[in-house]
């Protein structure tokens, strides 16, 4: 491997985990409010069990969306990473 392929893969790995940091980021905002909703409800014997399982509802679709379009960018980034890295063995050759 030559110093440039290593640069390559190297920044295109940096890519990927910033894209992926990225996507975390992204997925713990959608998630927040609902899990935050949830935790602070679900002790308060207060609360109807009725609307818990709404708010319960809520969080676990949110949580749902979230890792799908986590899994989504996960995805993106496998194959930016790909192509930048295969796009430097092609001008090799």
């Amino acid at each position: 491997m030559t110093t440039s392929e290593a640069n390559t893969e190297a920044t295109a790995f940096l890519v990927m985990a910033h894209n992926l940091r990225a996507a975390l980021t992204e997925r713990d905002a959608l998630v927040r409010p609902f899990r935050e909703r949830y935790d602070r409800l679900r002790d308060d014997l207060r609360m109807p069990p009725a609307k818990l399982v709404k708010i319960a509802e809520e969080f676990v679709r949110a949580s749902c969306k979230a890792d799908h379009e986590y899994d989504e960018r996960v995805g993106e980034s496998l194959e930016e990473y790909r192509r930048l890295t295969m796009s430097e063995d092609a001008s090799r050759y």
